[in-house]
């Protein structure tokens, strides 16, 4: 796909974007004392390493969106030949690692890459996009470690409610840290990459619960939790500390927004 042969298959990522992605991140004001005085961004992202999200975190996003994650180069083949037989009974369902999702998060490639003329014929086009994905995330696959991939999909993913990210979320959706998430918590959160509104926790509160307990099984049944975790925690309500920060939250409101219109000019 690098080649692209008389303009039949579009742009692809390069090697570049792949060795330095871009992600919008929020720009942080301190004071003069190192003190936060509040944040400019359009999307509110502020990244962190795997060292400091919570375990629980790692266990749910693995056991509910890629079991097989530490086993395949970016692509699950096996989920592919079941998608596919699915797809042939009228069934359909998802088969895209994290690595291929942490694809579509960094490179827009199904918006921001054309197909070429292949895409043009009827039909072509949904294929030439996801063998992009597909060797954009063996790429990726080859360039970082298995951390690496994990830390950059946490760091990137929408989880509703202008938080992107896994500090944001935190922050948004229970008032804490990526470290102190527990399980049940990690498991809302990664039960909202399926749909952020229909199981985001504010909105609808009983879906999320529903979702947040399918993530919780999940756990159980890779290793990552007993059947009495399971039990106690599956009867737990969420509790929410909910709190959406926008772009006027913090200190020194007007001095924010000189400083802002100084940086634009």
């Amino acid at each position: 796909m690098d080649v692209n042969l008389f303009g039949l298959f579009g742009k692809s990522p390069t090697m570049e974007c792949i060795d330095n992605p871009i992600t919008n991140e929020a720009s942080l004001v301190y004071s003069s004392d190192s003190v936060l005085i509040g944040k400019f961004f359009s999307e509110n992202r502020s990244p962190v390493k795997f060292e400091d999200i919570s375990p629980y975190v790692i266990y749910a996003l693995v056991s509910t969106e890629d079991e097989r994650f530490y086993l395949h180069h970016g692509i699950d083949y096996q989920a592919v030949f079941a998608a596919v037989k699915d797809m042939m009974n009228g069934h359909a369902r998802g088969a895209s690692t994290i690595t291929q999702q942490l694809v579509k998060n960094l490179f827009k490639i199904r918006s921001q890459y054309s197909t070429g003329l292949l895409g043009k014929i009827p039909g072509f086009g949904i294929f030439v996009m996801k063998s992009k994905e597909w060797i954009t995330a063996i790429k990726i696959e080859n360039k970082y470690s298995k951390q690496d991939i994990l830390t950059l999909y946490l760091n990137t993913v929408d989880f509703g409610s202008n938080a992107y990210g896994i500090k944001t979320a935190a922050k948004t959706y229970f008032n804490t840290t990526p470290a102190a998430l527990t399980p049940e918590q990690a498991a809302t959160l990664v039960g909202l990459l399926k749909a952020t509104t229909t199981y985001n926790p504010k909105v609808n509160p009983q879906r999320s619960l529903e979702r947040r307990n399918v993530v919780l099984h999940n756990m159980y049944t890779h290793g990552k939790l007993t059947q009495s975790e399971l039990d106690s925690l599956s009867g737990l309500p969420i509790m929410l500390n909910y709190k959406v920060e926008n772009t006027y939250d913090g200190r020194a409101q007007y001095f924010r927004e000189a400083l802002r219109d100084y940086l634009a000019s």
